[in-house]
């Protein structure tokens, strides 16, 4: 039983550590932490400072991570050394954050000389009292990281900077390339600090993943940063799908936040995703409140939806896009997996708000009722 108790410990200490370290270890000096990072920094020199870029690599440019992560990792340290350490001056915390930050970017222009300026190790600083958020960057991955300090800690009871949150598309999504942007966003009346994050994943080829990132934190709660919104989704290789506009734009200023994505569906015709959406936020109160969601092509959502479900089995959410048990139940019975539209979508007006549709080798009769599309008929070729 003892030696269970100790496992888990173990296993519980290993795990935290990995995903978050609060404060520096005790007694390390900054000396001693930039020269662990400059030592994490020299192991990165083996990798190409881009996979999917000239030198090209190896495999092993595409699996990076563990090599990436402790150089994020000691940067946040140094960040947190660095706040702590001036606490009692006069200078401001994004200026003493901005200042250990610096030193990490030429140690980095020294180490990876060799690399393209835009793969070295950089930063951003949000400042938004009384947290600070800070976008790092090296090679072709960026992350996040939110500081403070909770008002209400037993475990941190000097009133000392540590970190809060952190972002979990680098341990979520590996891909050889993330982008990273983030911005600030409306606070609420409690005045909580808000910002968004947009991640653009990618592999070398192909079609690329989006990922929104909405994070709050409020310094009387002990649970660190809140996310408040989270949407995936896909993007083209253009906006030039034939019939399929994209719609929306990003807009994170005002009120009003507007997220635009797309995704694969079983009516795309290529290596592109031929649906797409823009939801609509109100940032304006406390909790944020999810306001609508707009179709480029609301005619051929409810097809694409249904079947997806119905390759599934799911027989209520097939229902949920058809006007009858009769037409869901069909679907559910003679669709097979993975119903591609491939060269084949045909869409042709039969009525007001009427459409007959081809899919492949599949029928689809759809009706406008309501403020909504629904499948009306289905049958094979």
């Amino acid at each position: 039983m003892k030696s269970v108790a100790v496992t888990i410990s173990l296993l519980v200490f290993a795990v935290s550590g990995f995903a978050q370290q609060d404060v520096p270890p005790e007694g390390k000096t900054a000396a001693q932490g930039h020269e662990e990072f400059r030592q994490s920094l020299e192991k990165l020199v083996d990798f190409s400072p881009d996979p999917c870029g000239p030198p090209h690599g190896g495999e092993k440019d595409w699996h990076s991570a563990d090599v990436e992560y402790p150089i994020f990792a000691q940067a946040a340290d140094i960040v947190i050394q660095a706040l702590n350490a001036a606490a009692a001056s006069s200078g401001s915390p994004r200026d003493s954050a901005a200042e250990a930050l610096k030193k990490l970017e030429r140690m980095s222009g020294e180490t990876n000389a060799a690399w393209p300026e835009e793969n070295r190790f950089h930063f951003q600083i949000l400042d938004l009292p009384p947290a600070l958020v800070v976008k790092m960057t090296v090679r072709t991955h960026g992350r996040f990281f939110v500081f403070g300090i909770p008002e209400e800690d037993s475990i941190n009871p000097n009133r000392l900077w540590r970190e809060v949150g952190s972002d979990d598309e680098f341990f979520d999504r590996q891909v050889p390339q993330s982008w990273l942007e983030v911005y600030p966003l409306r606070r609420g009346p409690s005045g909580n600090a808000r910002f968004f994050a947009k991640f653009v994943l990618s592999g070398c080829a192909g079609s690329i993943g989006v990922a929104y990132d909405v994070r709050e934190w409020n310094p009387k709660d002990t649970s660190g940063v809140e996310q408040v919104i989270k949407q995936v989704g896909s993007l083209g290789l253009d906006d030039k799908v034939p019939g399929f506009a994209q719609i929306g734009k990003l807009q994170t200023k005002g009120s009003l936040i507007t997220l635009p994505y797309c995704w694969f569906s079983a009516v795309d015709t290529w290596d592109n995703p031929s649906l797409c959406a823009v939801d609509t936020y109100d940032v304006s109160g406390d909790d944020v409140r999810f306001r609508s969601r707009v179709y480029n092509r609301p005619d051929l959502v409810p097809i694409a939806k249904a079947i997806e479900y119905a390759e599934q089995r799911d027989y209520r959410a097939v229902l949920g896009y058809c006007a009858s048990g009769e037409v869901a139940h069909r679907m559910v019975r003679d669709i097979p997996p993975y119903v591609h539209a491939e060269a084949l979508l045909k869409v042709v007006r039969t009525g007001q708000g009427k459409e007959y549709v081809e899919v492949g080798a599949y029928r689809f009769d759809v009706e406008s009722r309501g403020n909504r599309w629904v499948v009306i008929g289905f049958r094979t070729e």
